[in-house]
């Protein structure tokens, strides 16, 4: 997500006179962060089409309520017929699809401004059995405020609506220098190791350099195990992660060169998906294997940057940079939010499509994945007056959405 700061037109000035200093730059975040209002304001849960959205290959659908009355969803997890939701306030929330019941599992004490709260979770591969689950949230610890991924154990994961959970170890901590740029989102991968993407540590520009820097695990997506660590460990670092035994490097990385992965996931095939949220320019999708350098902030969608421009830049480095597959600009929308690939039947036309949304439009589309390392332009499936923050797929394949400002979870069906 993108805070107010990196939404509203600053005074030039302002960002000069706070300069390097640390301090008045979290003043500055928590001072612009006055909330997120969609970009089409209706009550009607209707899409709206541009004249651009016109002139491309458009999907018709609706959005079927399936829980409400919540706050601020930002994540979900399907176990079974129940959900697994995620708010941004603290909150991990049991609810059931057969009678609309819900309770809370878990009340974590988060701090709140901008990126900052209860922003991710993950089901083990092996949930079914052992009940595990992995949060990603921020609080303040020994006088810091710091990025938390904690392992929590339900009682009964064959029925999460008569669990408790119990708090499991902490897999690590990540001090973060500002209030966005947090990320939060977690994912296992086909491998069954924990993928965590941390931003590069907030304000704008990326200051302290963080997105090249890999002595460093902000901006960057790490590549750990859960399930083989040492006694007392959080985790430990797969022999086979690609920068093990380099020197400066910390081995934990996977990939390098992230902006704010928000939100990521794995295809079918195995790929990874990142969308990673631009900063002036481009919003980006990547596929991204071991050892890629997503670029970040040498360059921002397939083109340079540079600090302050309104248009690309050109004669950057690109040798030994991943591009992404996809961008769009500030036309289309101003703060990307990864999705999922759609395997499931009601909505034919988006089989092996990836879903991904804007936070602040509230569009939506569907990319194809069959065409290498560029894709073409994906399916436009209308703006909707909603915040989205977060995609799910069900057992079945189908796509739902958490709708931040309406509090509720929404799954995409078929035009009526």
């Amino acid at each position: 997500m993108r805070t107010e700061l990196v939404r509203l037109a600053l005074a030039p000035a302002l960002f000069f006179a706070l300069g390097g200093c640390q301090d008045a730059r979290r003043g500055a975040v928590k001072l612009f962060d006055k909330g997120y209002t969609p970009a089409i304001a209706s009550e009607a849960l209707t899409p709206t089409w541009t004249a651009k959205d016109l002139e491309r290959t458009r999907a018709g659908m609706t959005l079927t309520a399936v829980a409400e009355g919540l706050t601020q969803p930002v994540d979900m997890a399907f176990v079974g017929d129940d959900l697994l939701i995620a708010e941004k306030g603290g909150a991990l929330k049991w609810f059931s699809r057969s009678d609309g019941s819900s309770g809370t599992l878990v009340n974590l004490d988060v701090l709140t401004v901008s990126e900052q709260g209860l922003l991710g979770v993950a089901l083990h591969p092996a949930f079914a059995d052992n009940g595990r689950l992995f949060l990603n949230f921020t609080i303040a610890h020994e006088g810091e405020e710091i990025s938390r991924v904690q392992e929590w154990v339900l009682s009964s994961p064959g029925d999460i609506t008569a669990s408790t959970a119990t708090a499991g170890p902490v897999v690590m901590d990540v001090p973060q220098p500002y209030q966005n740029h947090n990320a939060g989102d977690l994912a296992f991968g086909p491998d069954g190791m924990l993928y965590i993407g941390w931003g590069d540590g907030g304000f704008r520009y990326d200051p302290h350099e963080h997105g090249q820097d890999t002595s460093t695990l902000l901006g960057a997506m790490l590549r750990v195990d859960v399930d083989q660590r040492p006694a007392g460990a959080g985790y430990r670092v797969p022999d086979d992660n690609p920068f093990v035994g380099q020197d400066s490097v910390r081995p934990e990385i996977w990939a390098y060169g992230l902006r704010n992965p928000w939100r990521y996931t794995f295809a079918p095939d195995g790929r990874m998906l990142i969308a990673d949220v631009g900063q002036d320019l481009f919003e980006e999708v990547s596929i991204v294997s071991a050892g890629a350098n997503l670029g970040w902030k040498l360059r921002e969608g397939f083109g340079c940057y540079a600090e302050g421009t309104s248009e690309p830049a050109t004669g950057c480095r690109s040798e030994g940079l991943t591009p992404p597959i996809y961008e769009y600009d500030r036309s289309d929308g101003q703060s990307i939010t990864g999705g999922e690939v759609y395997t499931g039947d009601r909505l034919p036309a988006l089989k092996n499509r990836y879903l991904f949304a804007d936070f602040i439009s509230g569009r939506i589309w569907a990319l194809d994945l069959t065409n290498g390392d560029r894709a073409e332009a994906p399916l436009a499936l209308g703006q909707w007056p909603l915040l989205i923050a977060g995609f799910g797929r069900d057992n079945a394949g189908e796509i739902y959405i958490a709708a931040y400002g309406k509090g509720a979870i929404f799954r995409l069906d078929p035009e009526e």
